[in-house]
């Protein structure tokens, strides 16, 4: 006999969260993911909750519950009471609606209470003496969810109709984040390429996003042309950061010294140079000079990439052995 008790209280009470309850009470607002915003409301009435924020790393939505302190006196007196799949859509010109109820909560007698409410199978929300974590997870197609505390003992003055309870709303984000790296420079050349580091472990480049946990990193982005850059980006979490990184090259430049009266022939142009000493301005890439003293002729090809600075020296020496 009692255990068919037992049976049927069991299903009563599993009967409770599948069908729709009727819930009654005046509309006084909307709490926000998008915009944090705070709604006062008295017993018995109705603030609902919206899933307006699209984020990968939403994990659950907080709900902060400032309790009026002149009804803390009232020990198990009060409860909350959350319900999803409403119907009509929470409106201030309605009062009646139906709903699936997820949760009814003795709320405890303290100035602040948090009700979480999972956004994902898999999270790390955790109960604690002022934290409710609602079992399971709700999914977004049953939003809004609507709030109401009732009264549930007997004895309570008319006059707690008088206090208002402050709901704020807030998203959970978990600890990690995303960056992206957008790489641009002055200077067009063919082959140039990237690689990037990050905390000290070689990423693949180019990449969409990387997925970082909480805090500061360390990033080295070097170019196939020889510049590194060296940056430190804190990632918070489920924030969305961009970086911009652009290598300004400055214009590759030689300066060439050799001795006076040398024909000097650059890339198969006679050089002109009123001041020797003067750089000389080149484009990135692979070049030719030529040394010509009273017909002896010296030759060397090399290569500039952006931001180089080269000095290129004939040096003519005699040498002296002993036999």
């Amino acid at each position: 006999m009692k255990r068919n008790f037992i049976i049927l209280l069991l299903i009563s009470i599993f009967t409770i969260f599948i069908y729709a309850e009727n819930v009654n009470g005046n509309f006084q607002g909307i709490l926000s993911l998008a915009e944090e915003n705070t709604i006062s409301m008295a017993l018995e009435e109705i603030v609902s909750i919206d899933f307006d924020k699209e984020t990968s790393f939403l994990e659950g939505i907080e709900i902060k519950i400032e309790f009026p302190r002149d009804l803390q006196t009232y020990r198990n007196s009060f409860a909350l009471y959350l319900y999803r799949d409403i119907s009509p859509e929470p409106d201030s010109a309605v009062k009646f609606y139906k709903g699936t109820r997820v949760l009814m909560h003795l709320l405890p007698v303290q100035n602040n209470i948090y009700i979480k409410i999972p956004a994902v199978e898999d999270h790390s929300l955790a109960q604690s003496a002022d934290t409710i974590v609602i079992p399971g997870f709700t999914s977004r197609d049953t939003y809004p969810l609507l709030a109401t505390i009732i009264p549930i003992m007997k004895g309570i003055p008319g006059t707690v109709y008088d206090y208002d309870f402050n709901f704020t709303c807030k998203p959970i984000y978990s600890p990690k984040g995303t960056l992206s790296l957008n790489i641009s420079n002055t200077v067009v050349t063919e082959n140039e390429a990237y690689s990037v580091t990050i905390d000290g472990e070689r990423v693949k480049w180019p990449s969409d996003v990387y997925i970082l946990d909480e805090g500061l990193h360390d990033l080295v982005v070097s170019s196939s042309n020889g510049m590194t850059k060296n940056i430190s980006a804190v990632i918070n979490a489920g924030e969305k950061k961009t970086i911009d990184l652009l290598f300004e090259y400055s214009e590759p430049e030689i300066k060439i010294e050799a001795p006076e009266g040398t024909l000097i022939i650059l890339d198969d142009i006679e050089l002109m140079r009123k001041n020797p000493a003067e750089p000389i301005p080149l484009e990135a890439g692979e070049h030719t000079v030529i040394f010509d003293i009273g017909g002896y002729q010296f030759s060397r090809e090399f290569t500039v990439e952006p931001g180089d600075s080269l000095t290129i020296s004939l040096v003519l020496d005699v040498l002296i052995h002993k036999n």
